[in-house]
């Protein structure tokens, strides 16, 4: 893909125009509900979660363009399907906090970022998750400053243009989504792990009022929302999970954060919305009984490694909608490896309800190589027959070619057999042998 092309798909990535179907193939909105409604699909979703800075860093010292320098510039290189669009709504702090630096080393930097949190990052930009410090909210009167930021004052939380908006999704062709918001993840964020837990044995009316307060905010955005336009998808995130399990009490958070989702929930259900989903990292099973009974059906991104496997929530929960548990260790261990795991997901695949890929942003120890045969063998595998990637000869290219429509139906010529499908029981990675031995991975 030239560097111009690309910039052209990206700029078309974020208007409100219909994508572009080809003849016989469902559009993104009708496959997404397709597949959430249980229903037989054309085919599956063709999304991944994403990647960490330094993981497109190695890329692109391994052959990938270098103007691939995002998540979202990946998803136009890679040739991922544009299934959704975002409605820009604010459902968190309406104004932010001036960042301060407290100390700056040519290796770190302590600084309170824009919610006061004290925190150090590596000063020269390496992505990964601060190493937090402090926190801002202890008590009441440290609340009160986030307590007027939260306010539900909806004209500045909802975008000035919505009605114009509106008109132009009212025949779209994808899913229109909103972020909703969160509740524990937030209180945890603002207030720490150690404030947070505290917090709810000692201090009960503060955590009363802050839950009571994102509830108000999120209602009043679905009220106003629901003004101008139907939206099919509303994303809430939390991230309240370590590998073992959640770090609040399951009858905790189904009491008091379920009732805030519920009053968004029942609002944008009313008015046609069909499904939200929640993003929560770890080992949240004990977690899903509070979304399923709110108002969120569909739980992303299914970590395996913490023990979050979607053929054991899907035995549990016969309705639930999924999306990940692609196990992201098993990039690390050869082809054969990555074939078992996508072929291990696959019966949920064929079951519907399920849009598979990486269980979290890729790590920098995969290699572009084993990446590229990752989505190839994904894509065949799942019936993505015009997506495969040219990793035919030398390093990878990672061009997407995209065979057309005329080939598949025979109008053009057979269309040519993937090598990870075309001999079963083995597979390989075009112009390469198979990897010898395993690497070990980590969490």
């Amino acid at each position: 893909m030239e560097a111009e092309e690309m910039k052209a798909l990206f700029a078309k990535r974020y208007s409100y125009e219909n994508v572009p179907v080809a003849k016989g193939e469902m559009s993104p909105k009708e496959r997404f509900e397709a597949i959430m409604d249980f229903r037989k699909p054309d085919r599956i979703i063709d999304c991944e979660f994403g990647y960490w800075d330094n993981t497109l860093t190695r890329w692109q010292r391994e052959g990938m363009p270098k103007e691939v320098t995002s998540n979202d510039k990946a998803d136009v290189y890679f040739g991922f399907d544009i299934w959704s669009r975002g409605l820009g709504v604010n459902s968190g702090l309406l104004e932010w906090f001036p960042e301060e630096i407290i100390e700056k080393t040519d290796r770190y930097t302590i600084k309170y970022d824009g919610r006061r949190i004290k925190c150090q990052v590596f000063t020269d930009g390496t992505d990964t998750i601060p190493h937090y410090l402090d926190f801002p909210i202890k008590d009441r009167q440290t609340y009160l400053p986030f307590k007027e930021r939260f306010r539900p004052e909806v004209s500045r939380r909802i975008p000035a243009n919505i009605a114009e908006v509106a008109q132009k999704v009212r025949n779209r062709n994808y899913v229109l989504q909103l972020y909703g918001g969160s509740t524990a993840g937030w209180m945890r964020d603002l207030m720490g792990f150690e404030g947070f837990s505290i917090g709810i044995c000692m201090q009960p009316e503060l955590i009363d009022e802050f839950v009571a307060d994102l509830g108000d905010q999120f209602e009043a955005i679905a009220r106003e929302v629901t003004k101008y336009l139907q939206v099919d998808l509303i994303a809430w995130w939390e991230d309240i999970a370590f590998k073992t399990g959640p770090i609040v009490p399951p009858d905790f958070f189904y009491n008091k954060c379920g009732p805030a989702y519920k009053r968004a929930m029942d609002i944008y259900r009313a008015h046609g919305t069909k499904h939200a989903y929640v993003d929560c990292d770890g080992d949240n099973r004990l977690l899903v009984p509070t979304w399923l009974d709110h108002g969120v059906d569909i739980i992303f991104p299914l970590e395996v490694n913490a023990g979050v496997h979607p053929e054991n929530l899907r035995g549990r929960y016969p309705k639930i909608r999924m999306m990940g548990g692609f196990d992201k260790v098993v990039l690390l261990r050869g082809t054969d490896a990555i074939k078992k795991e996508l072929l291990r997901l696959k019966p949920l695949v064929d079951e519907g309800g399920f849009v598979p890929h990486v269980d979290h942003r890729v790590q920098a120890d995969v290699s572009y190589r084993d990446y590229l045969y990752y989505l190839e063998a994904k894509r065949d595998i799942y019936g993505l027959p015009g997506k495969v990637l040219d990793v035919t000869r030398g390093r990878p290219k990672g061009a997407v070619v995209r065979r057309k429509a005329e080939a598949r139906k025979g109008k053009a010529g057979p269309a040519r057999k993937s090598r990870t499908t075309a001999r079963p029981g083995r597979t390989r990675a075009r112009g390469r042998k198979a990897q010898q031995g395993r690497r070990k991975g980590r969490t």
